[in-house]
Order: structure tokens, then sequence, then C-alpha cells
């Protein structure tokens, strides 16, 4: 049971980071101002309208490009840990910081702070061990 329980937290916490972090890439064609295609894998399709179009004005031919046609992408960050930090310190405030706390958490002595073996008496030795066990130093 424990390891059914282990299996299915490690499948739910590799899927969580997976689906965490993907991102992705919407692409949209608008023809006349309403979508025609929309793609999540790849390119979308044309509607065909956005060719040269011809058109002859006073006996003289000219080429215009009338689209009425446009694309839009839209990028879609999935990504839950690319966060801006908080302070902004350079590395010299960095060390500092860093140095301090360590200074204050493992070298500072704490006056009222009580040691629970500070009553504590080893049992009385009955028994030479080196004799015992047969152990001596050369």
């Amino acid at each position: 049971m424990k390891k059914i329980i282990s299996n299915m937290t490690v499948f739910i916490l590799t899927a969580l980071m997976l689906f965490s972090s993907v991102s992705f890439t919407v692409e949209k064609h608008f023809c006349g101002g309403q979508i025609f295609s929309e793609s999540f894998f790849g390119k979308t399709e044309k509607c065909g309208m956005d060719d040269d179009l011809c058109k002859a004005e006073n006996n003289n031919l000219s080429v215009t490009k009338k689209s009425c046609c446009k694309d839009e992408i839209q990028f879609i960050n999935g990504s839950l840990f690319e966060k801006a930090p908080v302070l902004k310190l350079e590395s010299n405030q960095q060390n500092f910081i860093v140095f301090n706390l360590i200074d204050t958490v493992l070298f500072s002595q704490k006056e009222n702070e009580s040691t629970h073996f500070k009553n504590y008496f080893p049992p009385p030795n009955t028994h030479n061990f080196n004799i015992l066990y047969q152990v001596f130093r050369i």
C-alpha cells in the first residue's frame, strides 16, 4: 500500500512539474474580421484571399494588394518558475548577508540555552574492556 501511494505521488509531482513548465504558441488567421483557422501545433490554414489582386483603373493595369486577412501569433508562457527576484543585491551585499547569517546561526552562543545532558552522570565503569576484549595498543 505504501509503495502504491509513493508511486502515485511521484506520478502526480512529475505531471505537475511537466505541465507547469510547458509553453506553447497559438496561431490564428482572421479573414474579414472573423477567425478562419486556429492552430496550436503548426501553421494555420490560409483562406486564399490574401493573394495579389489586379484591378483596372482608367485603362491602366496596376497591381494593388487588398488584404482583408490578418495573422496573429500569441505566445502563452506556462512557466511558473521564471519569477523576477524580489531583492536586487550586488554580489558583495549577497556575500555580506550570507556570511552574517551563517555566523549568527552557527557560531552565536545563546545564553538561555538549556542542555539536556547537564545533570547526566555516566554509569560506573565496572569492567576493564581492554582486558575483556583483549584489545591493546602497541
